[in-house]
């Protein structure tokens, strides 16, 4: 059986889905990546940030493995240097021949060598982003790589108790 593999950047994904005022719900999210990729396992590369804290118990009932990386301050941002864990992790992921199909979801340019490596090693790979905007031009540019933006199924991804709030 083909195993599917998504890895998310959480930051990538997060920082994108709030700056076009997308209340993202992670349970959604997950159902929807089951429910898409059957048979898949899903790997959420995060900082240990605050905001860990609020998703943690929703990444656990949903059987996904959770890579949480230290974070430091840096000119006024947290970084975790979680690309380079999650281009690790499929980089070994791809040599032992744990995954058929690599779903990188980010939509961060640094990704687009792992998704030409990915691909000389015969692999499937696609590339799940949230918009077209906060999509590098590198992953873009790429051929072979099927992109799907989450904002296509935003209807389906999108915390209904937020939605309810906006209207009111």
């Amino acid at each position: 059986m083909e195993l599917s593999c998504v890895y998310i950047d959480a930051a990538n994904i997060i920082l994108s889905a709030q700056g076009i005022d997308f209340d993202l719900d992670l349970n959604l999210l997950f159902q929807y990546l089951y429910d898409k990729y059957r048979n898949c396992k899903i790997v959420f590369f995060v900082g240990d940030v605050e905001y860990l804290k609020t998703i943690v118990n929703i990444i656990t009932e949903h059987g996904v493995e959770l890579v949480v990386k230290q974070t430091v301050r840096e000119g006024g941002k947290i970084k975790a240097n979680c690309d380079v864990e999650l281009t690790n992790r499929i980089t070994v992921d791809v040599e032992r021949n744990i995954v058929q199909k690599v779903i990188i979801m980010s939509g961060d340019g640094d990704f687009v060598a792992l998704t030409d490596y990915v691909r000389y090693m015969g692999k499937c790979v696609l590339c799940i982003s949230v918009t077209p905007k906060n999509t590098s031009i590198f992953i873009k540019h790429r051929s072979y790589l099927r992109i799907m933006y989450l904002i296509q199924v935003r209807e389906l991804l999108e915390n209904k108790k937020a939605l309810t709030k906006h209207v009111t």
